[in-house]
């Protein structure tokens, strides 16, 4: 049972559960706590925020079940592609990493296999579900496309000059839209017009959530997750260059050379550190934002900057991802700052 759990990369995929919940309570229910703030601020009458008299249906409007089937979804999905990814990567793993190979040895090759079919049907069918009942039926594409991009990317994109690091990038940035895409509407819809809040002197207000804004948020955590996942692939196509050349795969330390590649972790490093510096800058004006962006994020991204430059080693080039790694859960951690935030 322990050899199939690292199987399935369990760290993996509780950084997805976190994102996710990120996402819900800290984006979503931030930005609307954020909300009532600005409206106290607004307020000519001295009232302390237990006293507002708030619509009960006020926060994420998602039914706490249905999230949680969510993320059991994207959970057991992303589970069945890291099996299925380590199915076709044997080979590969006996040359990077012999003694972490597990399909072929400790779990068979049928049960890895027959394990991806089950996890990857139960997580398509609650996908399916959620959509159904959340009335955007339309958003099971979501996990159908998912498994389909997993497989092809095990089984085709992964060998191939870029397409693969795009396939990962994108399927990493699609965890914290995924959020947002059932969130939002679901918002608009509860609150069509606005939501009512009363002070107890018996004034009501009402306070429209601001969705252009919600949608800058989630499309910032998923552009930074998409552009970190990009140099961290990159990271680990430079730690397994001897398997992947064995195996025929044609990444780009294998087509364009170890330099280049580097060059492209710098490059993608480079525009992540530029950005934060901008929205440090232009967006965020407190200190405790100044000093999480600067030390949580931007620390880690130098460290796995510099780690990249000097790295000649297979374990030197892995000790940069896991900086990187560690950047993209800072980055992500963000969002519970957000409710706290002037």
């Amino acid at each position: 049972m322990f050899p199939f759990l690292r199987l399935t990369r369990p760290l993996n995929l509780l950084i997805i559960v976190a994102t996710m919940l990120l996402m819900r309570y800290g984006v979503i229910g931030g930005h609307l706590e954020r909300g009532l703030q600005v409206l106290l601020l607004q307020l000519d009458v001295p009232v302390e925020r237990s006293e507002l008299v708030i619509d009960p249906g006020f926060g994420p409007q998602m039914p706490a079940s249905l999230f949680a089937l969510l993320m059991l979804s994207t959970v057991l999905i992303a589970a069945a592609g890291n099996v299925i990814n380590d199915y076709f990567d044997t080979r590969i793993d006996r040359i990077n990493k012999p003694g972490e190979v597990i399909v072929g040895r400790t779990v068979k090759r049928r049960v890895a296999m027959t394990a991806h079919l089950v996890m990857s049907g139960i997580g398509l069918v609650l996908g399916a579900f959620v959509a159904w009942r959340c009335g955007l039926l339309r958003l099971a594409v979501i996990p159908a496309f998912t498994i389909a991009a997993l497989w092809t990317y095990s089984t085709n994109f992964k060998r191939q000059l870029i397409t693969g690091n795009l396939m990962v990038a994108l399927l990493t940035a699609l965890v914290p839209l995924t959020v947002g895409l059932y969130e939002i509407p679901l918002l608009q819809r509860g609150f069509a017009e606005h939501a009512v809040v009363g002070i107890p002197n018996g004034d009501r207000f009402g306070m429209e959530p601001s969705y252009p804004e919600l949608w800058y948020w989630i499309l910032g955590f998923s552009g930074f997750a998409f552009l970190a996942t990009l140099a961290r692939e990159l990271q680990k196509d430079m730690a397994d260059v001897k398997g992947d050349l064995a195996a025929g795969c044609r990444t780009i330390p294998i087509v364009w050379g170890m330099r280049r590649a580097k060059t492209l972790v710098m490059v993608h490093i480079g525009i992540l550190i530029v950005a934060l510096l901008a929205a440090r800058a232009l967006v965020f004006s407190d200190e405790l934002s100044f000093w999480y962006i600067g030390i949580g994020i931007i620390g880690p991204l130098l460290l796995s900057a510099g780690f990249t430059y000097n790295a000649v080693t297979r374990s030197e080039h892995v000790r940069a991802g896991s900086l990187m790694k560690a950047a993209m859960m800072m980055g992500a951690g963000f969002a519970a700052l957000i409710r706290f935030l002037p």
